[in-house]
């Protein structure tokens, strides 16, 4: 047996029974999300895809009962504003949402949005800072960091409390800037400047969970770079709790190191400006939810299980993946966790279509008999797929 699986143990035995159902928590981690078409015009009305509006109630149907959660992060991949008139900037593609449609997906459960991508400053300073006046009006969003104007106001943690335990988010992201900001503007910090001093800050931040949401890496790869791993891996010992990877559009490895849960991608969640990843191979036609089973022993928060939710139709109107097809996704995240090494976690496919984690000792009633999967018998296929150098398609 591993040694922290050998430390988890200890920890679990060592708590009272009666003391588990109210000391565990669920943590519920999200990719890209945003509510309306590349350089649509917003309308309280919906978001536009393809031209055709969506109201945010038909979109989260078959998906809002599966996030729930003590804590539901999702990546906002959007400008946030129910103005039409602030010039963008020049690039491929531009996502405004209406802060209507935000206000929606926090009454579906979604209370941490991160704000730290490459589509923040689609709308310059001006945008960003549009950006900031409307989360800050949220009833429900209990974190939405990633933006300030200054550097310490975007780097600094939100923090908040839930069931007693005190949560601290920070986020950064590609394509930043506008720092220090204009009046009434914002700006972002750069992940390959700041990601040190964005995850020191939080490590330094008195609370019972800290998570870091980073958007960075090449897009429609899902083999983690080493030098991510070992850029996050590092971190992992300053103290951080979980690390939310995003920005490729597809899903990658899950691993815990020294403890900390890393999902190095989570693909995309509902983003109306993304195209239907269904037209790629396996390794990249899903998107992932993955949600951390956190126990509080003495020691602090320790990850007890962690369930992942392969999920379809992310372009326009989420839900999970089923039957063979399920399994399948499973397994391909198996295989993207044994590139990984040591920290790797392989899930064991469950009959509603997740997979499931659990830690040696582990209490959750979902844990008795709980084994790591065999390798999957399309283990070639999967590795072949996943292999491939894919590019960005037509939306």
């Amino acid at each position: 047996m591993h040694i922290r699986s050998i430390f988890l143990s200890a920890l679990l035995i060592m708590l009272p029974l009666h003391a588990h159902a109210q000391q565990r928590l669920t943590v519920v981690l999200m990719g890209d999300t945003g509510f309306n078409g590349p350089g649509a015009h917003v309308s309280e009305a919906g978001g536009f895809k393809r031209g055709e509006l969506v109201a945010v109630e038909d979109a989260m149907a078959k998906i809002g009962p599966v996030i729930r959660g003590d804590v539901v992060l999702a990546n906002l991949e959007t400008v946030v504003t129910d103005r039409n008139d602030i010039p963008q900037r020049e690039k491929m593609f531009v996502f405004r949402t209406h802060p209507a449609h935000v206000r929606a997906l926090v009454r579906h459960g979604i209370d941490v949005l991160p704000l730290a991508n490459n589509h923040a400053m689609d709308l310059g300073g001006a945008g960003a800072g549009e950006t900031l006046r409307h989360m800050e009006g949220v009833p429900g969003l209990r974190a939405f960091p990633g933006l300030g104007r200054t550097r310490e106001e975007a780097m600094q943690p939100h923090v908040f409390v839930v069931r007693g335990a005190k949560v601290a988010v920070s986020a950064v992201g590609n394509a930043g800037g506008g720092l220090p900001a204009r009046e009434g503007e914002a700006g972002m910090l750069r992940e390959d400047r700041d990601f040190a001093g964005v995850a020191a800050r939080l490590a330094g931040e008195p609370a019972d969970i800290r998570i870091l949401s980073v958007h960075y890496g090449p897009e429609f790869a899902p083999l983690t770079e080493k030098a991510a791993q070992e850029r996050f891996r590092k971190v992992e010992s300053a103290g951080l709790t979980i690390i939310a990877g995003h920005h490729h559009h597809v899903a990658r490895g899950v691993e815990l190191s020294d403890g900390k849960l890393i999902a190095y991608g989570l693909g995309n969640f509902l983003h109306l400006g993304t195209q239907d990843m269904r037209r790629f191979d396996i390794c990249r036609d899903y998107g992932l939810i993955v949600k951390a089973g956190l126990l509080r022993g003495r020691g602090g928060y320790a990850v007890e299980t962690v369930e992942i939710v392969p999920i379809t139709k992310m372009h326009i109107a989420p839900e999970p993946l089923t039957g063979d097809a399920a399994r399948l996704r499973v397994e391909v995240m198996n295989y993207l966790g044994s590139r990984l090494g040591e920290g790797r976690l392989r899930f064991a496919p469950q009959a509603d279509g997740s997979g499931l984690w659990c830690a040696a000792g582990a209490t959750d009633a979902r844990c008795a008999g709980w084994q790591a999967p065999e390798a999957s018998p399309r283990e070639a296929e999967i590795a072949a797929a996943c292999g491939k150098d894919v590019r960005r398609g037509n939306f």
